[in-house]
């Protein structure tokens, strides 16, 4: 029957950004960090370095411009960003105001330019802006020079000495311990080499944040593919259930009300009987229509069988263990979430295209009652609907064979002696469904014509390996009257209607 699991119908979360620096909490943290720091920091440093001028409020205002530009320009504008947090810094130099801290803004731009938006895009933008900042450095180096070295010829004499020069010398100190060594050319070349490493850093991380949202991605696509695939088989499963149910049972019906029409007038009492077929197949239909349905309500068991409204007789289902009397005493102790498929449903079957007016031969083997629950389920299904095709498209046979073998598996065959017309052959959903549930079961089914030309066969094989039989298994089912059944009734090769 069918599943009790019902896939999840959730829609998958949003996916990720590209890079953490698409989300505005962390921009917003290393922002205000860069913009405590580099001012800080600047007014320290004017400090240690004569040659320069403490930042007043334009530097202020000049050092706040790459932290606005990360917090809010990117990810939607970095080039705008980039270029803004560059043309601040070289102004900031140019000024005069003291090098250092004020290359935290555009260092932390760059870096985040690489970690947000496009992967492309981003390595473009921070490597151009990167080359932009390091000639305007340099070229602020240039232009500074002159301005440094009247600054520093009038400086006292350092008794210790600046860096590459001995004590006691005046002029110039490049290199020296006011921070003039910014300027030398070795610091520009070693600081660009030091912006080149954190740019690769920062594109390695990129790259390993873009591999685990694309493994991400795909383990949302494989799950969300995995949910439509459960869907479309749990639609399946459903379509499937009810084929089997409604049309063997409309199928009977349809006739025994063809019958009971032609009959009514001339005579009633075959009219009656025809109806009371009617009432119980109908009844049939309903039960199993209710477990159906109860079994697709988040795997709960379905309400046991009650009163009919407008008749006040029970429907014609198994009492589970938690009714009285036929009645329901609640969802929780219903009927099993599937029937239990013994011999005494395929002889039902039987039954009822007998009493349809078919001749039904039925040759079971002894062991057929140790199959396997799964596999009994499919032989009882394919039996079910052969017969009913056999009502629908057959209307001139007159005798069927059904006949259930035991092997390496076990081998299902159902067979009429109807006209098979000569045109092409067209398989309806319930050869298509009989299809499915075999190859589902690992077994093969063939349908067609007979090889004599005397009407239609339908043949299935199921592996179905000897299970040791139990007490429950190897009695058959009670009968409707509630009494076991009798030796007599147990399966014997050969029976014929």
């Amino acid at each position: 029957m069918l599943g009790t699991t019902r896939p999840n119908s959730a829609a998958p979360a949003d996916p990720p950004p590209a890079g953490p620096f698409d989300r505005i909490r962390p921009r917003a943290f290393v922002a205000i960090a860069v913009a405590v720091a580099s001012n800080v920091g600047s007014l320290g440093a004017a400090r240690g370095q004569s040659w320069t001028t403490e930042p007043g409020l334009a530097g202020a205002l000049l050092l706040l411009v790459a932290p606005a530009a990360l917090l809010f320009l990117l990810p939607r504008r970095p080039a705008l960003a980039t270029a803004l947090s560059v043309v601040a810094t070289i102004t900031f130099l140019l000024l005069g105001y003291p090098w250092g801290p004020v290359f935290l803004g555009p260092v932390a731009v760059l870096v985040g330019v690489m970690l947000s938006g496009d992967a492309r895009r981003a390595r473009l933008i921070a490597w151009s802006g990167a080359g932009l900042l390091a000639g305007g450095v340099a070229a602020s180096a240039v232009l500074l020079a002159p301005r440094i070295e009247r600054s520093l010829v009038d400086q006292p004499v350092n008794p210790h000495g600046n860096w590459g020069r001995g004590p006691g010398s005046y002029g110039p100190a490049w290199g020296g311990w006011d921070g003039s060594w910014f300027l030398t050319p070795g610091a520009l070349i070693a600081g660009a080499a030091w912006l080149t490493v954190v740019l690769l850093i920062a594109s390695a991380a990129r790259d390993r944040i873009t591999r685990r949202v694309a493994a991400r991605a795909a383990a949302r696509e494989t799950a969300a593919e995995r949910e439509r695939t459960a869907v479309a088989s749990e639609r399946l499963r459903i379509a499937r259930e009810l084929h089997d149910v409604l049309a063997h049972s409309l199928s009977a019906i349809n006739v025994q009300a063809g019958v009971g029409l032609h009959l009514l007038e001339r005579n009633p009492g075959q009219a009656r009987e025809a109806l009371s077929n009617i009432r119980d197949t109908s009844k049939e239909a309903l039960a199993e229509v209710r477990t159906v349905l109860g079994i697709v309500r988040e795997g709960t068991s379905p309400p046991a069988p009650g009163p009919l409204p407008d008749a006040g007789v029970a429907i014609g289902a198994p009492v589970g263990p938690g009714s009285e009397g036929g009645r329901p005493t609640g969802w929780g102790d219903a009927a099993p979430l599937a029937p239990t498929w013994d011999l005494t449903g395929l002889r039902q079957l039987a039954d009822q295209a007998r009493a349809e007016g078919l001749d039904v031969a039925v040759d079971l083997a002894p062991d057929v009652r140790d199959l396997p629950d799964h596999v009994a389920g499919v032989v009882h299904r394919v039996v079910q609907e052969s017969l009913t095709n056999v009502r629908r498209h057959a209307p001139s046979a007159r005798r069927v064979t059904l006949r259930v073998t035991r092997g390496d598996g076990v081998e299902v065959v159902v067979a009429d002696d109807g006209v098979v017309s000569g045109g092409p052959i067209e398989p309806g959903y319930g050869l298509l469904g009989m299809r499915e549930r075999v190859e589902g079961a690992g077994g093969t089914l063939t349908a067609g014509p007979r090889g004599d030309g005397t009407g239609w066969e339908v043949r299935a094989r199921l592996p179905a390996p000897l299970v040791e039989p139990v007490e429950t298994r190897s009695q058959v089912s009670t009968g409707s009257t509630g009494a076991p059944a009798t030796p007599s009734e147990t399966p014997e090769t050969g029976e014929t209607a």
